[in-house]
């Protein structure tokens, strides 16, 4: 199974610069290392090195749209925010507690939706937090979703904006929610609620560890609602993806073909490609290898493909917005991290990311 899933493996992708991802390097400790990786020979620049004053080791780290600000997860059940906007001087926010197990991921949600972060916990709960308006010091806890008779959550992913404020979150026993935003009622001059929805369905027979969204199929300022809106995701039984049925109320799954190297070990993520024009595409991580998915145009199955293969098992896959860069982490006694790049002719380069001091 990949309930093995190392919370502390190497390098993780946040906004673009020329291209390429800018990331942080998680460690075993409570310290980050702030870091840009370079377009020159695979190399990345240590900008900042520092205590996070995290009681646990850190699960994630997450850089908002603007690279201003990052959230910090931990083994101790915080999130801890930074403001990295002189990134060889990080200073520190806010700290978010509420969480009674440890934090596995966290998500920024798209800027359309307001400065929110979500969070999902190992104690059954997924949290969104929201920026107060007196300052980037001040948060609050906007919504408490408690899946808690789902089991841990494993992972989370906002929806693109065209689809409105939505979460998509992985839970332990295979099931897959989706939380929505649908508005807020107003009572009195002063308060303010918001109203939510959960959907659950069981997307796969075992854990589920990863889940990424489609781009919309359509780009527009305005909301589309769950029109046309796909899922990927990973789990002990493969990778499985999904497109809202409106006339149903469900989501469906799309026929795939399940990957044979991945049989037995799972599958540890999944990371939809942002679409370029030309094709879908999803890569995976299972075992030691990264596996790339296409659609077939005849039949509207998805089919693995290699991307590549690594010395040592493969914990975290994520796209560059551009350019067709997958970032890849992997490593179990050394964090190392990895670019692949694809070729015109559709092969893919990899070139390992080397960190070094400024």
């Amino acid at each position: 199974q990949a309930s093995d899933l190392r919370p502390d493996a190497a390098l993780w992708i946040g906004p673009c610069s020329a291209g390429w991802p800018v990331g942080l390097d998680r460690a075993e400790s409570a310290r980050a290392s702030f870091v840009n990786a370079s377009e020159c020979a695979g190399m990345a620049t240590i900008f900042a090195e520092f205590d996070t004053a995290h009681c646990g080791m850190i699960h994630d780290a997450q850089l908002d749209t603007f690279g201003q600000c990052l959230a910090t997860a931990s083994a101790d059940g915080h999130i801890r925010l930074w403001d990295v906007r002189k990134p060889k001087e990080p200073a520190f926010l806010a700290d978010l507690g509420g969480h009674e197990g440890a934090v596995h991921q966290v998500a920024w949600a798209p800027p359309t939706a307001g400065v929110l972060l979500a969070s999902a916990s190992a104690d059954g709960t997924v949290a969104v937090w929201g920026r107060q308006a007196r300052g980037p010091s001040h948060w609050h806890r906007l919504r408490h979703e408690d899946l808690e008779r789902h089991g841990p959550v494993r992972s989370l992913a906002w929806a693109p904006s065209e689809h409105g404020t939505a979460l998509a979150c992985a839970s332990d026993d295979g099931t897959v929610t989706v939380v929505t935003h649908l508005g807020v009622v107003r009572s009195g001059e002063a308060t303010v609620e918001h109203r939510w929805e959960a959907r659950s369905f069981q997307a796969h027979g075992g854990q589920a560890l990863g889940v990424s969204w489609a781009s919309p199929p359509v780009f527009s300022d305005k909301p589309l609602g769950m029109q046309g809106a796909r899922l990927a995701t990973a789990g002990d039984d493969g990778v499985h993806v999904w497109c809202w049925s409106a006339a149903l109320g469900s989501w469906e799954s799309e026929p795939a073909e399940q990957d044979a190297a991945a049989e037995g070990a799972g599958v540890r993520d999944v990371a939809w490609k942002p679409w370029d024009g030309i094709a879908e595409m999803l890569a995976s991580a299972s075992g030691r290898s990264v596996t790339m998915w296409t659609q077939d145009a005849s039949s509207g199955s998805w089919r693995p493909q290699q991307g590549a293969t690594f010395a040592e098992d493969v914990y975290k896959v994520s796209w560059a917005e551009v350019g067709n860069i997958l970032l890849v982490s992997f490593g179990q006694t050394e964090q190392r991290t990895a670019l692949l790049k694809q070729r015109v002719d559709g092969a893919w380069d990899t070139m390992d990311v080397v960190v070094q001091e400024e």
